[in-house]
């Protein structure tokens, strides 16, 4: 694990090492005892102070959304104190189903470049990683607390009577149908058509003069196979009204797309029709650097 820092007990602070070693306190130093003994660092260049938790066993594979809440102190002073430069600090989530991560997948955020998280899929196994800029003084800041929650709790809506004709440029079958809220991933989308639409279909007449429906001209089959096959010289060919076929293509965070088919002919066609979406909310990172919801 990444934790470039050390602990500092007695103001309950985490803070980055400097570069001075051993071999750079010499006599030549002529420091008193009080000197010596009451040394601490002073960084003589800006450094990134980064920690890394351990790997978190959520308990099973499941979609999460986290919430992570940095508090940074200064050193010697224990008060507040913002992030430099602009796109501090750099939150990096890792999600995998080996207990190692393995096989993680990894999402890396700050304020200005990518702000908001995407969700990894149903995961078991994550890890964190912080890094801020402690600056260049006697006084760098440092973590004073990071706090991870994996959450689960949904959010869902539904989109009413929409006409996927509106959302139809002509140059594709997919149907791109916005949502109302913005996702970090959705989980289930459930389609109600409200509208029907115009068909055809094949009918013949068997041998026995019943009207049957022809998938497969009878030509093409040996008989005795198919009721209906034989003893039929012509095909009638009609008009029905029927629902249309939907299948859902793929979700996005702020949108799903569908494709709406007929039937027998499988041409595309437009649909007017209600959505049930499911899925966990925004998150985002905030100007103090923090990783909360926002929906």
């Amino acid at each position: 694990m990444a934790r470039t820092g050390f602990y500092d007990r007695t103001q309950d602070l985490y803070l980055p090492k400097d570069s001075t070693t051993w071999a750079d306190l010499t006599p030549a130093a002529s420091k008193s005892w009080d000197q010596w003994t009451s040394w601490y660092q002073t960084l003589s260049g800006s450094t990134t102070l980064e920690y890394t938790t351990d790997i978190l066993d959520f308990g099973y594979a499941h979609k999460v959304y986290p919430v992570i809440i940095i508090t940074t102190l200064r050193d010697g002073l224990l008060t507040a104190t913002g992030y430099s430069p602009a796109d501090k600090p750099v939150i990096t989530i890792e999600a995998g189903n080996q207990s190692d991560l393995s096989d993680a997948t990894s999402i890396t955020m700050t304020r200005t470049s990518n702000p908001e998280f995407v969700g990894l899929g149903s995961k078991r196994y994550y890890r964190v990683t912080v890094n801020i800029d402690t600056g260049t003084n006697s006084t760098p800041k440092g973590f004073r607390s990071i706090d991870v929650s994996l959450l689960t709790d949904a959010i869902e809506e539904t989109v009413e009577n929409f006409n996927t004709a509106s959302y139809d440029d002509g140059s594709t079958a997919l149907r791109t149908i916005p949502t109302n809220f913005t996702y970090s991933d959705i989980s289930f989308v459930g389609i109600t058509v409200k509208s029907t639409i115009t068909d055809t279909v094949v009918t013949g007449v068997s041998s026995d003069g019943s009207t049957v429906i022809y998938y497969v001209a009878s030509g093409y089959v040996n008989t005795g196979y198919f009721v209906g096959d034989s003893g039929t010289s012509t095909a009638t060919t009609s008009t029905i009204t029927t629902v249309p076929l939907v299948r859902l293509d793929s979700a996005n965070t702020n949108s799903f797309t569908i494709q709406c088919y007929k039937p027998n002919t499988a041409a595309e066609c437009d649909i007017i029709g209600d959505a049930y979406i499911r899925g966990l909310p925004n998150v985002a990172m905030n100007n103090e650097g923090n990783l909360i919801r926002t929906t």
